[in-house]
């Protein structure tokens, strides 16, 4: 059970492996097996051929891709293939450039050596032509023998015809008739006549015409190049055939014992060796190449137009070399060691970059490879890691900055655990004071008290309370601590607790008959600030407003201890209170005093912080009260829970800054109308 389950799973990854396309391309090549196998062939094989074709080059892509991914990972398989690409291949190239090159320039040099030879001797039949059409009409037959016979050195069976006033001649006597066309004109260089290559060259003028014509062959080419090599003039492309099995008298006279390699039957060839057979190499890369270049020539029975002949010269850098330098041979020994020199320099120059290469390559895949380590240790939360940076380089600077980094982190980390707990504690803080805060205004018949805070951080130092007094009066405070965060909210429980001690100190009084002045706002703001005062830090105050409102008589008496003014909003028109004192807190003999306001139905009263007020905007504009009062005006039949936040989205659009700068603390009591 356990070995065919094995064997299911090797096959389930096999499949998975080769997908699709892979199993295709199996299938496809056990077909082409088994055809090739049979000796079957048709449109079945042609048609197999075609799918292993298309899903052979699918897999190969998908092969390289594989190969790719996972071998161009490391960042050392990533330099090497830098290397071969930067270094091993322009090499390469350089190296397949200058064979070619070399390649090229001795082509060029054997073909220029051929062809220059070549039209030397051409030039000798013109010259030949020129010189008896200059002879005037009379004195050519006599003219002709001495042509003739300083041109024969050269060409042995050179021939020169007149056709002029006394009639068509041909020299020496007995040559045979010339038979050429009237249409030709001026020619000169190779023509084919009756399947053989003639040099020749047919002047004509007002005179009459003259032609000089010689039959091409080895004998007239024996000193064309010496020890070039073999050259060989071919009407076609046959010059490419390997000239190795042919005789050099059946090259001459066009002929070839190989039947495969036979020409066809208006097939022109002639070899011109130069002294025979290809020169011996000087090394084992002196190797013999042929060379091919066209030729132009005439065929005599197509008059005026030309064609191209091939000619090729096959022979070994060395011989064309020496064709060159055979005058300098000092000159050829210094540029032949100029040359192995500077192969040998660059050779050096070769193996110097390729060690400080790869010391280069081990020192960036190493730092690499400890960065890498050293991250992986990060990633596991060991920020004590550190790598040694063992050089001043880059490479050492970012080691540096790897291990100045982990520290970094490791502070961070210490920096943000401590600030998690202090937010914790802050979170807790915040209940807190939450819990200080007034659940809810106490029930009252003519009074709506409506209140919201908004902290600019986790904690407010704004404060508010409102507590009932006695069955007919109703006590509440708004005030502003000094600072923001913990200690604000500290104080501002301070604060509290002492107001609320105050106020029951004052109704315990109350409750054995004596004189209800002890809860006059004046004197509880002054016992207040003596009690503030004696218990937190000299730098600690807070702004206050205090106020007690009479429900029987509408009556409201305050003191304000240096808190902003607050505002009533009586029929349409804005009225701001007193201020009776300084901040409390900051001086033990503050006095302050008591002030009062008659609230009559329909009365907003504003009690806000510096929160609302002063947040700038972007042209450093304060919001103030005049905004304020307006926004309240515009909106003073709504909710009083809709004025609050119209308010505070206005102060939020005001303010040019993402964060607000202080707390917003916004108090509304509405004297209702009674029934």
């Amino acid at each position: 059970m356990g070995d065919q389950a094995g064997q299911e799973f090797s096959f389930r990854n096999a499949y998975q492996f080769l997908g699709r396309v892979g199993i295709v391309f199996l299938c496809a090549l056990c077909l082409s097996l088994i055809l090739t196998l049979t000796g079957a062939n048709g449109f079945i094989l042609t048609v197999d051929i075609l799918v292993l074709i298309v899903t052979g080059t699918w897999l190969g892509v998908r092969a390289l891709r594989y190969a790719l991914r996972h071998s161009l990972w490391s960042l050392r398989n990533r330099l090497l293939v830098v290397y071969a690409l930067m270094g091993i291949l322009p090499i390469m190239l350089i190296v397949a450039l200058v064979g070619l090159s070399g390649w090229a320039l001795t082509t060029e040099l054997a073909i220029y050596l051929a062809t220059s030879e070549l039209n030397r001797k051409l030039e000798a039949i013109h010259a030949a032509a020129e010189s008896f059409d200059k002879v005037p009409v009379e004195d050519r037959s006599e003219a002709a023998s001495h042509i003739i016979d300083y041109f024969k050195q050269h060409f042995p069976n050179i021939r020169l015809y007149t056709n002029d006033r006394s009639g068509a001649r041909g020299y020496p006597e007995g040559a045979p008739p010339l038979d050429l066309s009237p249409e030709w004109g001026n020619a000169d260089g190779l023509v084919v006549k009756d399947g053989h290559f003639f040099g020749w060259a047919h002047i004509k003028d007002s005179n009459g015409a003259v032609t000089a014509i010689a039959p091409l062959s080895d004998a007239s080419f024996t000193d064309l190049v010496p020890k070039l090599g073999e050259v060989v003039l071919s009407e076609d492309n046959y010059v490419g055939h390997d000239l190795e099995h042919v005789k050099p008298s059946e090259k001459s006279a066009g002929l070839n014992p190989n039947p495969n390699l036979e020409p066809p039957k208006d097939h022109v060839r002639i070899a011109l060796e130069n002294g025979g057979k290809v020169p011996q190499g000087v090394s084992r890369f002196d190797i013999a190449i042929p060379f091919v270049a066209s030729y132009p020539h005439y065929d005599w029975n197509q008059p005026n137009q030309r064609h191209s002949a091939y000619l090729l010269v096959r022979s070994r850098p060395s011989a064309v070399l020496s064709a060159i330098f055979t005058s300098t041979d000092q000159l050829r020994t210094v540029l032949v060691g100029l040359l192995v020199g500077v192969a040998i320099l660059f050779l050096v120059v070769e193996i110097v970059a390729f060690v400080i290469g790869i010391a280069l390559s081990r020192r960036i895949t190493g730092a690499v490879h400890q960065l890498y380590e050293g991250t992986r240790r990060v990633i596991q939360g060991d920020f004590r890691h550190r790598i040694p940076v063992r050089a001043g380089d880059q490479l050492g600077e970012l080691t540096a900055s790897f291990n100045h980094m982990t520290s970094n982190l490791e502070r961070l980390v210490s920096i943000e655990k401590e600030k998690e707990r202090l937010q914790a504690e802050l979170e807790i803080a915040r209940e807190v004071q939450t819990q200080l805060y007034p659940k809810c205004a106490p029930p009252t018949r003519s009074l709506k008290l409506t209140v919201h805070c908004e902290p600019a951080r986790v904690v407010s130092g704004d404060y508010y309370d409102y507590e009932s007094v006695q069955s007919n009066k109703l006590a509440f405070a708004i005030g502003d601590v000094a600072g923001k965060g913990i200690s604000a909210a500290l104080l501002m429980a301070t604060l509290q607790a002492a107001l609320r001690a105050q106020i029951s100190a004052g109704l315990d009084r109350s409750d054995d008959g004596a004189s209800h002045t002890s809860l006059g706002s004046a004197h509880l703001v002054s016992e207040l600030n003596k009690q503030i005062y004696a218990h937190t830090a000299p730098e600690k105050y807070a702004t206050f407003f205090f106020a007690m409102y009479d429900e029987s008589s509408g009556m409201l008496r305050y003191t304000n201890a240096g808190h902003l003014p607050p505002i009533v909003i009586r029929n349409g028109e804005a009225e701001m209170l007193d201020v009776n004192g300084t901040v409390v807190g900051a001086f033990p003999f503050s006095k302050y005093e008591e002030s009062a306001v008659q609230l009559e139905s329909g009365d907003l009263l504003l009690c806000y912080t510096d929160g609302i007020t002063e947040p700038e905007n972007a042209y450093g504009e304060m919001f103030g009260e005049d905004r304020l009062i307006e926004i309240v005006k515009r909106n003073a039949a709504q909710e009083d829970s809709t004025i609050i936040q119209n308010v505070l989205d206005a102060v939020r659009n005001w303010h040019a800054g993402s964060e607000l700068p202080d707390d917003m603390t916004l108090l509304i009591a509405r004297r209702l109308e009674l029934a």
